[in-house]
Formats: structure tokens, sequence, C-alpha cells
């Protein structure tokens, strides 16, 4: 690829995970993957993930993510996924489900484990936020309009 972008072998991409466990604890790994690989296949290469199969039945196409590293999903809590690709401004919570988007050469994928009752039901910062980073912004990750 022109200048050196794709310096996987052929066939293959980079891309970087990113899990928020909370409690201050965040873990960060590069994966290199085969094209056509899901978010959520990047994810399983890192840690020990367990998802539903699908939740059609519920709203959702695709599997949903529901522990990580035995991290689970609760009543006030549970796991979004956000990406920030190359070439966009900022981290975007994507619209498919995390085995629907495939992952680009490059793309930072960030996992969170999202405590609804202490920040609200609508996500507005990304998923690098922790306590320790909450007043300084050179580290913190980005908030959401």
């Amino acid at each position: 690829m022109f200048f050196g972008r794709n310096k996987g072998k052929v066939g293959e991409v980079r891309a970087f995970v990113y899990i928020n466990y909370g409690s201050d604890q965040i873990r960060h790994e590069t994966v290199k993957v085969p094209i056509g690989t899901s978010v959520l296949e990047a994810l399983k290469v890192v840690a020990d993930v367990v998802a539903t199969p699908d939740e059609s039945a519920t709203g959702h196409q695709g599997s949903m993510v529901t522990a990580i590293d035995g991290f689970s999903n609760d009543i006030n809590h549970a796991w979004l996924y956000y990406v920030f690709e190359r070439d966009e401004s900022g981290w975007r919570i994507p619209k498919e489900m995390p085995d629907r988007l495939e992952v680009s050469d490059g793309m930072r994928i960030g996992w969170r484990l999202y405590n609804v009752e202490e920040r609200g039901p609508v996500p507005r910062e990304g998923p690098l936020w922790s306590s320790r980073c909450a007043s300084k912004t050179r580290t913190c990750a980005r908030k959401f309009p």
C-alpha cells in the first residue's frame, strides 16, 4: 500500500483493541487479523468473551457481548463498543452489532463496561473514560455532544 500504511502480510489488517473494565482498569492490545474479520472476532483474539449468538427476538440483529474476561453485564452495566477509524475525527458508537462490523486497517476498537446507574442512560464519554482522567483533558477520551 502507498507510503507503507499496510505493513502487515497480504490479506491482513492491524487493529488496536482497548478494553475498559471500569475502576480505572484499561487494557490495550494490538492485533493482526485476516481481512473480513469482525470486531467481535478481533476482541476474541485478545480476551475471553461470552456473547449471545443472535438477539433478533429482542431487537438486536447479531451477537451481543455479555462478558469480557469475567466482567459481565448486569442490571446496571452493559458492554458497549466504539470505533475510531482512520480519517475520522473521533470515537463513534456503531449502529451495527459487533459481529456485523468488519475491522479496517488501523481501526481502534474500544470496549467499555458502561455503568448506567452512575453515568446515565446515554453515553457521553468515549471508551477510555476513567475517574483518574475526569479532569485531565489531555489524557481523557473525547466527550460526545
